[in-house]
């Protein structure tokens, strides 16, 4: 007996997806992920431009992580040339990513996630009967939207930001503004993890064997090394040494293994990574919650993006009173193009993102490479889909269909 099933278009999802499952005489035979995305070539784009206009380019790989491309280019820029930003500009950096992530978490949790486990088609269809739920996610996504318009210049696609710094910093009151609202969202951002560690998760606890992220002495902070679940640690400049993408024959997106072995990157392997370096405020939530971490449900990855957004907006709260007794401050410093290859790694919201350029020495870009998470994500999400359709067999074709979904949802692709 053969059983064929098709997800054409994954619905709330960022990207665009679809899979195909095969069964035959009760074994899985076959499946395929494909995210089909249009081919865009970035890395070719980026030859032969001007150092500054390679952050602005790149920014459009993704209009929700626009802050995560330009930041983590501007990175690379400033490696190659040997750049070493202020103090002050790295800490408004780091603000403006707590921006993204309050605004990307907020839209996954409420919009695409969370209608799933409350048994709706669409969170429009769900603010029906729960306005007021709906209505925090929006609140949470708000304040970061006005933290990425104030720092970056627009919500989407702002270009106060580039290497070296910024054009212009926030004055000392739009920083206080910045930090009432973050004060403000506090309660509904531990609503937030509260709602999210009652829902019934699936049970789906299947060890991941290596999981990456950035290493650094806290999720917020950009570094110069990854470390893996099994204890090795590398440097940026050895990333495209590990992390090894080949093309598939199915799917757009190139397929990344490390040791060719999938990995988890992302929201759930950053908390089982730092649990322990989280702050006091967010690890009392911690001590709260009946689902623990570090976890090996991949499902827990939503009340993982719950708990971050709590932990950034608290060290948003450290950053702007920093900010507000350093003001007035400079939020560039200059930028001299060299010869030389530069390599930017940061924690963008749904994972590990990696820029690396090389320059000649006017400054125009020679050759690039960039690996996004959807890349780095495909092998493990396919990995777990594997495992998922092990264990439902039994389950009707629209039920795990819906399984699923709620799988590849988790990693927000």
């Amino acid at each position: 007996m053969k059983r064929e099933l098709n997800i054409n278009h994954l619905t709330r999802v960022e990207g665009h997806g679809a899979v195909n499952i095969v069964i035959e005489n009760e074994m899985l035979k076959e499946i395929k992920l494909r995210f089909t995305e249009g081919p865009r070539f970035f890395e070719f784009i980026t030859r032969e431009r001007l150092y500054s206009e390679i952050p602005k380019i790149v920014s459009r790989i993704c209009g929700i992580c626009y802050v995560s491309h330009r930041l983590a280019s501007s990175l690379a820029v400033e490696d190659a040339f040997g750049v070493k930003v202020t103090p002050e500009i790295e800490l408004l950096r780091k603000l403006l990513v707590v921006g993204e992530y309050l605004e990307s978490h907020a839209l996954h949790l409420y919009f695409l996630a969370l209608p799933d486990y409350m048994g709706y088609p669409s969170a429009i269809a769900m603010a029906k009967d729960y306005p007021n739920i709906v209505r925090r996610g929006f609140f949470i996504k708000e304040v970061g939207n006005r933290i990425m318009k104030l720092i970056g210049g627009k919500t989407v696609h702002g270009e106060n930001i580039l290497p070296g710094g910024f054009k212009s910093v926030p004055s000392v009151d739009d920083l206080k503004k910045v930090q009432e609202d973050l004060h403000r969202v506090l309660p509904e951002i531990k609503a937030t993890i509260s709602l999210f560690d009652s829902l019934d998760y699936p049970e789906f606890n299947d060890p991941h064997e290596l999981q990456m992220c950035v290493e650094a002495d806290d999720p917020l902070s950009f570094g110069d090394k990854v470390t893996l679940s099994d204890g090795t640690v590398f440097t940026k400049q050895e990333y495209e040494l590990f992390v090894e993408e080949k093309v598939s024959d199915y799917s757009t997106a190139k397929c990344s293994t490390i040791k060719e072995k999938p990995f988890l990157i992302g929201p759930l392997a950053r908390v089982n990574h730092y649990a322990d370096r989280l702050l006091e405020g967010t690890k009392k939530q911690l001590f709260l919650l009946k689902n623990s971490f570090p976890s090996s449900n991949s499902l827990h990855a939503n009340l993982a993006r719950a708990i971050e957004i709590l932990e950034f907006a608290l060290r948003g709260i450290e950053i702007t009173e920093v900010l507000i007794n350093a003001s007035p401050f400079k939020g560039e410093v200059p930028v001299a193009p060299k010869k030389g290859t530069g390599f930017g790694v940061k924690e963008a919201p749904r994972g590990t993102l990696y820029h690396r350029y090389s320059f000649d020495d006017t400054g125009r870009c020679v050759s690039a490479n960039i690996i996004t998470p959807t890349a780095q994500l495909q092998a493990v999400i396919e990995r777990d889909l594997k495992s998922l359709v092990e264990r439902s067999k039994e389950a009707s074709d629209e039920e795990l269909k819906k399984r699923a979904e709620m799988l590849i949802r988790a990693y927000d692709p």
